[in-house]
């Protein structure tokens, strides 16, 4: 019921593209990731970001939707480099049976090389702790990491690679839910 409500959210913000900041479109082997990313304020200080999410991965039939909230701004005036907080809640259901609900907070962090002409990094990392997380789950981690190149000012290719643990509840160890290497592009509008 839950991850019906993240999708119909995360459509229904995919509607007004008018004012959109970004689309992302990731593709591997056996998985899809599609997220959308829209700036509710902008100042001096850096920028509150809205974000959606929903990622498919064929190898567990692993349906994640996800909904976040990031504070990004320019630590330092380094010019290039982008460094945000926030928090993520998770909502989605693995084979076999395992369903799971999920607050995260985490960091984000981007860098292009002034000197590259357009080539970039970025990476990122959440974890949601026991206390924050319901249904089978006990716990998730997720942390990725990008290597980005500007090909048009409105458009960036990338390769890289995402990995989502989730600790199930009656289990010792943590269980890989999506380990990928995905091609794909961000659209900015």
């Amino acid at each position: 019921m839950l991850l019906r409500f993240l999708l119909i959210t995360f459509f229904c913000l995919m509607t007004s593209m008018a004012a959109a900041d970004s689309v992302d479109i990731g593709l591997s082997d056996n998985s899809f990731q599609i997220g959308y990313e829209h700036p509710i304020n902008l100042d001096d200080y850096g920028s509150s970001m809205v974000n959606g999410r929903f990622l498919y991965d064929g190898d567990d039939e692993t349906k994640i939707g996800s909904i976040g909230l990031d504070f990004v701004g320019k630590p330092g005036n380094v010019s290039g480099l982008d460094f945000g907080v926030g928090t993520k809640l998770y909502v989605g259901t693995t084979d076999p049976d395992t369903d799971f609900i999920n607050l995260a907070v985490g960091l984000r962090s981007s860098y292009i090389f002034p000197q590259l002409q357009g080539l970039g990094i970025a990476g990122y990392f959440y974890y949601a702790p026991e206390v924050f997380s319901f249904q089978d789950s006990e716990g998730l981690l997720e942390g990725g990491v990008r290597l980005t190149y500007a090909v048009l000012p409105k458009a960036t290719l990338y390769i890289g690679y995402q990995n989502i643990s989730l600790d199930v509840e009656n289990r010792s160890s943590s269980r890989t839910i999506d380990d990928s290497v995905r091609i794909g592009f961000v659209a900015h509008f």
